[in-house]
């Protein structure tokens, strides 16, 4: 017995280090985690823009206060690029820890698909990093012109996400969850949009992809038309004639479908809830009467946002609301009929809305009292 136990107290340090054996482990000061990727194509080439950080840190993922170095790939398609990048580099090149990957808009003109599937492959990559399309610019211009300005690009991206999740319950713009929006070709994508202003990053809206490839860019109040129907709204101000203003506390909507004749009816009901935030009138808003007119005032006031959203998908033909996927859903048997006449079908969709708030916090403060 005693033999036995001496020949396993041998064994299992060798053991464990035969289960840790791995010809692609490094050291984390041999490795530069990219914190930040720019994909851009120009002139029948892809290039990679990787941001990482001089001093790694404790936590890679995170960054820290070193200072933002950028590297370049260049080659005929991502992964190719991605090699050419990892060959200039001193050290091992990893997207592990990649937050966030910025897609140039000649790019996303081109089409989303080449990008997409080469991060997709990599099995290191965050399935939850952020995909974002840089309007109007290459995504290596936009890092570089906002590292001259004095900027951590990194560090803003993060606040850019932060204030995004003030304003919706989830961020639909992961790698994941754009990957199952463009594996049916019926619908179009959308991915938020950046623009650079004054030493910050704005989120305006949304770009449409229509068949994997960007068409065109929503204004903000048409990309919150849609985040209310897809029930993704956190908070929302309205303003209102009288110098009123509100803002949403609480909001929770779904869709239901009608398929009669050949013709797509769409329910759209929203619950939703406001606080008051200001009020400068000498009138007393707060009566009954007074609170009863507002309520049918911010009704009508998020209807017509919704109305934006419904409205470009009538007028342009494309499918930003996954109207498709909701038919499928709902009328499984009768999809496969109407599924090769769906695009055409798209601007015909009837939508009706019923909405029912309630201001639920209204202080009794305001000018002239």
């Amino acid at each position: 017995m005693y033999r036995v136990k001496k020949l396993v107290i041998i064994l299992f340090p060798l053991l464990l280090c035969g289960c840790s054996h791995d010809m692609n482990r490094r050291e984390i000061d041999e490795i530069n985690f990219i914190h930040v990727m720019g994909i851009d194509y120009s002139e029948g080439e892809y290039t990679l823009t990787a941001i990482y950080s001089s001093s790694q840190g404790a936590d890679p993922e995170k960054g820290s206060a070193g200072v933002e170095e950028i590297t370049e790939g260049k080659g005929a398609t991502p992964f190719e690029a991605f090699q050419n990048l990892k060959l200039k580099n001193k050290k091992t090149v990893s997207i592990a820890n990649t937050g966030y990957f910025l897609l140039g808009e000649r790019a996303a003109e081109k089409g989303i698909n080449m990008c997409v599937d080469f991060l997709s492959r990599d099995e290191t990559v965050k399935m939850e990093s952020l995909l974002f399309v840089t309007k109007g610019t290459d995504a290596a211009a936009f890092i570089s012109e906002s590292i001259e300005m004095g900027q951590s690009v990194h560090e803003d991206l993060e606040a850019v996400e932060q204030k995004q999740q003030e304003l919706v319950t989830r961020n639909d713009n992961t790698l994941v969850n754009i990957l199952n929006e463009l594996e049916n070709d019926m619908t179009s994508g959308i991915i938020p949009y950046l623009v650079a202003e004054e030493n910050s990053f704005l989120l305006p809206g949304y770009a449409v992809f229509d068949k994997l490839i960007l068409t065109d860019y929503l204004d903000m109040d048409t990309s919150s038309g849609i985040n209310f129907i897809k029930n993704i709204i956190r908070a929302y101000p309205i303003y209102l004639d009288g110098n009123v203003a509100l803002s949403i506390s609480y909001s929770k909507s779904h869709m239901k479908s009608k398929f009669n004749n050949n013709q797509v009816k769409v329910l759209i009901y929203l619950d939703f809830e406001t606080m008051v935030k200001e009020i400068n009138s000498d009138k007393d808003m707060f009566s009954a009467e007074a609170l009863k007119n507002i309520t049918e005032m911010q009704n009508d006031y998020i209807i017509k946002v919704m109305q934006k959203a419904t409205n470009y998908s009538i007028n342009t033909g494309r499918d930003i609301l996954q109207i498709a996927r909701l038919m499928q859903n709902q009328h499984n048997r009768s999809w496969s009929d109407i599924e090769e006449d769906w695009t055409s079908m798209v601007s015909k969709i009837e939508y009706e809305f019923e909405v029912k708030s309630q201001i639920t916090k209204s202080f009794f403060l305001g000018y002239g009292r």
